[in-house]
């Protein structure tokens, strides 16, 4: 499985869970509502989302660079100073509404990045998953497999079947296999692309 994806600060706040055993397969399809790509397919893949990896994922980083030789006193700054300001939100989310307060404030200024309160938080770690599965997706494709995005599913099971953390969600589900000529229910239609496209 390919994870070279990019993601915010690349800090890679993903995890790719595969339901490889029929039983768990089985509890997935269940999961993604019957879906008829998720009884079909022969690999069922959740996406997971962390907002609580940041730190161990930070540290190995920095630990990789100075083991190298190669860490830069800007991305020792970088790591130790900016990332916790952003991803923290102390106890009941009380700096991060903080932080809520003081980052418009502070644009009035000058440009700075989003402080991130939880909510944005988890915002984040879910484009960066999306970034992981789309990347994954492509590289399927490119090895003849397709896959099928499933975002209808219950969360709640979906958390229980994989036994997630506090700080962890499933982003999305992958049905994974070989595509059929009746695989496709309808043809896609595109919205104009004025709808989707703009230019300042």
């Amino acid at each position: 499985m390919r994870r070279q994806a990019p993601g915010s600060s690349n800090l890679q706040p993903w995890e790719f869970v595969i339901l490889k055993s029929e039983a768990a397969k089985e509890q997935g399809e269940k999961v993604c509502l019957d879906q008829t790509a998720a009884k079909r397919a022969p690999l069922l893949i959740a996406i997971v989302a962390h907002t609580d990896t940041w730190r161990r994922n930070r540290d190995l980083i920095m630990a990789t660079f100075t083991k190298r030789g190669t860490l830069r006193k800007r991305q020792g700054t970088y790591y130790r100073k900016l990332i916790p300001l952003v991803y923290t939100n102390g106890p009941l989310g009380v700096l991060g509404w903080w932080k809520h307060l003081v980052g418009p404030v502070g644009s009035l200024f000058r440009p700075v990045p989003n402080m991130m309160p939880r909510h944005d938080t988890r915002v984040m770690v879910h484009k960066s998953a999306a970034l992981a599965a789309a990347t994954f997706m492509l590289a399927l494709r490119a090895e003849g497999y397709d896959s099928c995005p499933m975002e209808g599913f219950d969360p709640w099971r979906a958390k229980k079947l994989l036994n997630l953390p506090r700080g962890a969600e499933v982003c999305m589900f992958l049905a994974v296999g070989k595509r059929s000529d009746k695989g496709v229910w309808w043809d896609r239609i595109l919205v104009p692309r004025e709808w989707v496209v703009r230019e300042l």
